[in-house]
């Protein structure tokens, strides 16, 4: 083999590996954008959830409250 050769081959070697480590990064981009939309989905839900499930057990704790107290 020639030195042509083998830095040809090289040269090649190290553009695929370029080419391969900066398609794996873009995809680790992506994947941590859609882990980051999914965590604020999920808080935005469990804030929702929370709120809306406090707000409708108070209201009907009170309202059964205001039933017994007619029945009396």
């Amino acid at each position: 083999m020639t030195p042509d050769i083998i830095i040809s081959v090289l040269s090649g070697a190290a553009g695929a590996f370029m080419g391969l480590s900066k398609a794996l990064a873009n995809f680790n981009r992506k994947i941590e954008h859609r882990f980051e939309k999914i965590e604020n989905d999920f808080d935005v839900f469990q804030d929702r959830v929370i709120h809306d499930y406090v707000l409708k057990e108070d209201f009907l704790r009170e309202m059964q409250a205001v039933h017994n107290k007619l029945d009396r």
